[in-house]
């Protein structure tokens, strides 16, 4: 159940409990203000009746016709407990005779004590029922649309309230999926506790950004600063190994080792310039793959299913490193066979017929430093493929080849302006 609807719902109690009090109120007292004038009408009936009680030989008797009495009131005549006259309509006799007045069925009785005798008066309560029964079905009716307007009502009014959070919580996830560090949640421009967190979200998203933006710096001086020295090196393990007699072995291990730093150091390098926006220029997918593909040693089967054309607006840099590093895995873990395939969207489909990944560890492999297995490989290969994938709006993602090794499928996202 949404916020909305269970704020709107409360409201709604809340209002029932307040509408249906006073519903009761006022049902028991206009129900007390009927009876008691009920009961006026009948006390004076009885000071007019008084004068019919006559008492002859002992026994009281009414005489006289009472023209003053309300036709619809009955009189009753008690004495020592018996009833012994009575004039009026036929209303049944109170079951027990009391002083006061008190309701039996839907008859009120008012008695007091008459010249040795009691003199009751009686009225039907039949009016005064149909009017309370008219009074509660409008109160009821009243209840009912009251409700419902206030449902409604509250339902709009918790709606209009948690319209920002609403729009903060939809660009909160079109950020989840496209991550932009110097994107904010919109601010609903008031100062009350919506505005509050608003704000307070934007200052997190800052200083957060800050940090990214510090560690960007960071990789991209430290991969930069390390280029020249590196190149420098490379060089000197090059001349040292054509003037080396014998000892070329561990040179050759020394300069194995500086090209995989120079390697680890320039996707770090790719890896940072990926988390900043792409620089995006029209660029074929198809010779993008083909300039890729130069310089890579190829001591596996490639098979090539490529467009002559496969137009794109992209960054050419990362889009290169991102084919290289599928091509670079494949023909690390492949058997004898490799292919890539272009296809429209556009999609690159980079398969092998190696041992393939587990399905429980298919997305741990787009991890940097994740390697499957002992040797080979930097651990940032497939993490450069993911973050440039999303970097262009796409997506990365392990599927099984029919030859039963691993296939790499890389979607990007739509041409800019399409």
């Amino acid at each position: 159940m949404s916020l909305r609807l269970r704020l709107a719902l409360s409201y709604a109690l809340l209002l029932t409990l307040v509408l249906g009090g006073l519903g009761l109120y006022l049902h028991f007292a206009v129900r007390a203000s009927l009876f008691g004038a009920v009961d006026v009408t009948l006390r004076e009936a009885l000071g007019v009746a008084r004068s019919l009680v006559n008492e002859e030989n002992g026994a009281l008797r009414l005489e006289g016709e009472g023209e003053a009495l309300p036709p619809d009131l009955g009189l009753y005549l008690y004495q020592k407990g018996r009833l012994v006259d009575r004039r009026g309509p036929a209303l049944p006799p109170p079951p027990r005779v009391a002083l006061g007045c008190a309701t039996w069925g839907e008859v009120r009785y008012c008695a007091l004590a008459e010249g040795g005798g009691v003199l009751v008066a009686s009225r039907s309560l039949e009016t005064v029922e149909v009017a309370l029964a008219r009074m509660d079905a409008v109160l009821l009716l009243a209840f009912l649309a009251a409700l419902a307007f206030s449902l409604l009502l509250g339902y709009a009014l918790a709606g209009r309230a948690l319209a920002p959070l609403n729009r903060m919580a939809r660009r909160a996830l079109e950020l989840a999926q496209a991550p932009d560090p110097k994107a904010r949640l919109p601010e609903p421009g008031s100062w009350d506790e919506v505005g509050r967190l608003a704000r307070a979200q934007n200052l997190l998203l800052a200083a957060l950004e800050r940090v990214l933006e510090g560690e960007r710096q960071f990789v991209r001086y430290a991969a930069h600063e390390l280029r020249t020295p590196l190149s420098v090196l490379l060089g000197r393990l090059e001349q040292a190994l054509e003037m080396a007699g014998s000892q070329r072995k561990p040179l050759e291990k020394a300069l194995e080792a500086a090209l995989h730093l120079k390697a680890l150091t320039e996707r770090l390098f790719l890896l940072v310039r990926a988390e900043a926006p792409v620089a995006r220029e029209e660029v074929d997918l198809t010779g993008i793959v083909l300039e890729a593909m130069e310089g890579l040693v190829l001591a596996k089967k490639v098979e090539l299913d490529l467009p002559n054309a496969l137009p794109y607006r992209g960054d050419p840099v990362l889009l290169q490193a991102l084919v290289r590093n599928l091509l670079e895995n494949a023909l690390r873990h492949a058997r004898a066979r490799v292919a890539i395939r272009l296809r429209p969207g556009p999609c690159i489909l980079v398969e092998d017929d190696g041992p393939g990944i587990p399905k429980e560890r298919r997305e741990e492999v787009f991890r940097p430093f994740f390697r499957l297995g002992p040797g080979g490989g930097s651990g940032l290969g497939l993490a450069l493929v993911r973050r440039v994938a999303e970097a262009h709006g796409g997506f990365a993602r392990v599927e099984e080849s029919p030859w039963g090794g691993a296939r790499f499928r890389v979607c990007l996202g739509p041409r800019e302006g399409a």
